[in-house]
């Protein structure tokens, strides 16, 4: 929990401080700060803010590791006033089976565990978690199961989900999760506003992702959640939800039993969504976009969209926004671009989810795979034809040269003329590259599609950002894109929302400004009005807050 500003002599500073410059930069802020009358009186407030100073610098030269910085009793007090803010936030990415904590998940599994189909549920944890998953005797044992660990990639990522898939079995289990995750959002991260991601039907053919015990419908997955976030907007006037039914994309998720490919099964959980909102006319302003996930390394080309195509085409021609995870993951970086192209062009999608392959900076991406590839080569090293750097370079038009990559392939050492050659393949790469990203995102900002920035996410599970420092979120915002920003699976991440916005301010110090970064988190436009809210809150105004 992040502590309460109005409580530390720090707080008051960085309160009155912000309020008074309008939220400039953070480097500008602490800057300002250690010139302040405000600290001339309290050393031990000059002492904290000159610590915090120098990490930020000590970061952007070094900035492998961020958690010590994120730690400071500084980022923590601007986390406390960013909790204490007039305005609540829109959270515009979460989903529902990474952000239950253990306090609602591990009663509800006890449960199942105690129950008559206990050797079911044992043998799914143990598939998906392995042996030394059970026994699980105690929201700690949960809470460890829950969190992607360090190293964790994306297959294994959709793999410790499934904990929280379980306990969701009937409809009252999704109404209590919908309160339970409102209520926690609202009081601990000044959440207003959240766009949940769920899991429309769990049918699949993929052992895998098939889980045991009754299959949830459809009509019971909305309702409960409908239900459950609306009991509490009911108690809280300035709280309100979105529900985004989300579908696997991949092309072997689907029910095989019932339906005679992806296409086929889509369109009718497109049917069923419309026929839904015929019926409970209260869905139609709560349920307004549909969204895609899952791995979308394989997922690429114009063949694997057109078999959505006619479900996203009705449900667009009925008012629905499309929303679609693209740009997260990629087998290449120019298939991730390719991804992001083909979701406009073929979907017309109205916002573009995570869309870090349009971010990275391709030159720097590619001289760093000649980089670790060269570090083979001179090793006398086979580059292996399972790992990310042959993907790349076996993507590069190599023309009447492929017989390098075979060599590199091979481990055989480069000549130093071929050397240069390589370095000319991988310049061109780069250049075509970075010239398909500029053209995808100018096309973005013309169509008014909007995108969605996850960092923590786009961090510990793209594996192609080496650091947040990387993340593309102002050169975004610097460009003109409309952006949001998300958690993703804010459990299982090991992240919240407040955080996500700290790493966002600490990583862009010198360009990102408060007052910035707080109009795209609560989608205010009006910048007298956030002005006066930043001075609203002000230690000698608090009775003027819109909430404690």
């Amino acid at each position: 929990m992040f502590p309460d500003p109005y409580a530390s002599p720090l707080g008051h500073v960085l309160l009155k401080l912000i309020s008074e410059t309008n939220g400039v930069t953070l480097a500008n802020t602490l800057d300002l700060a250690l010139r302040s009358m405000l600290v001339e009186e309290r050393p031990e407030v000059a002492a904290s803010l000159r610590e915090f100073q120098e990490l930020i610098y000590s970061y952007h030269r070094d900035p492998s590791d961020i958690r010590g910085l994120l730690a400071h009793e500084v980022a923590q007090t601007l986390g406390g006033i960013f909790r204490a803010f007039p305005l609540r936030f829109r959270e515009e990415h979460i989903h529902l089976t990474g952000s239950l904590a253990a306090d609602f998940v591990y009663p509800r599994l006890k449960a199942l565990l105690e129950g008559p189909s206990r050797d079911l549920y044992e043998a799914k944890i143990r598939e998906a978690y392995g042996e030394d998953a059970l026994p699980i005797n105690s929201e700690a044992d949960v809470d460890r199961l829950l969190r992607l660990q360090d190293g964790m990639g994306f297959s294994r990522y959709l793999q410790v989900l499934t904990l929280a898939k379980l306990v969701l079995v009937d409809k009252q289990s999704h109404c209590d999760a919908a309160y339970h995750m409102a209520h926690r959002l609202y009081h601990n991260y000044n959440i207003g506003r959240v766009r949940l991601k769920f899991t429309f039907s769990r049918a699949t053919k993929s052992a895998a992702d098939a889980l045991p015990g009754p299959e949830v419908e459809p009509e019971d997955v909305v309702l409960g959640l409908y239900e459950g976030f609306e009991t509490f907007r009911r108690e809280h006037a300035d709280f309100d939800f979105v529900l985004s039914p989300s579908f696997r994309k991949e092309s072997d998720f689907f029910d095989a039993e019932r339906y005679e490919n992806k296409g086929a099964s889509f369109l009718h959980h497109a049917e069923e969504i419309l026929a839904l909102i015929a019926k409970y006319p209260f869905l139609r302003d709560k349920m307004t976009d549909v969204d895609t996930v899952g791995d979308e390394r394989h997922h690429y080309r114009k063949a694997h969209f057109e078999e959505m195509r006619p479900g996203m085409r009705k449900l667009a021609s009925r008012g629905f926004h499309i929303r679609s995870h693209h740009g997260e993951t990629w087998s290449c970086l120019r298939r991730g671009v390719q991804a992001v192209d083909n979701a406009m062009n073929i979907w017309h999608i109205d916002t573009l989810e995570h869309g870090v392959s349009l971010g990275v900076n391709p030159n720097y991406y590619f001289h760093m795979v000649f980089e670790r590839v060269m570090a083979l080569n001179t090793k006398r090293l086979p580059v292996s034809r399972e790992s990310p750097e042959f993907r790349e370079i076996d993507d590069m038009d190599w023309r009447d040269r492929r017989d390098l990559l075979e060599k590199l392939v091979r481990g055989e050492a480069l000549s130093a003329d071929e050397i240069r050659n390589f370095i000319t393949v991988k310049f061109h790469a780069a250049r075509e590259v970075e010239h398909y990203q500029h053209d995808v995102l100018n096309r973005m900002i013309n169509k008014n599609v909007s995108l969605v920035s996850l960092p923590t996410s786009n961090v510990k599970l793209t594996q192609n950002l080496a650091t947040y420092k990387a993340h593309p979120f102002t050169w975004w915002e610097k460009k003109g894109v409309e952006l949001g920003v998300g958690t993703d699976n804010d459990i299982t991440l090991n992240s919240n929302f407040i955080r996500e916005l700290l790493i966002l301010l600490v990583t862009d110090a010198d360009n990102l400004k408060i007052t910035k970064l707080l109009m795209v988190v609560t989608g205010e436009t009006r910048r007298p009005f956030m002005s006066d809210a930043l001075w609203s809150a002000r230690p000698d105004l608090q009775g003027n807050r819109a909430h404690a």
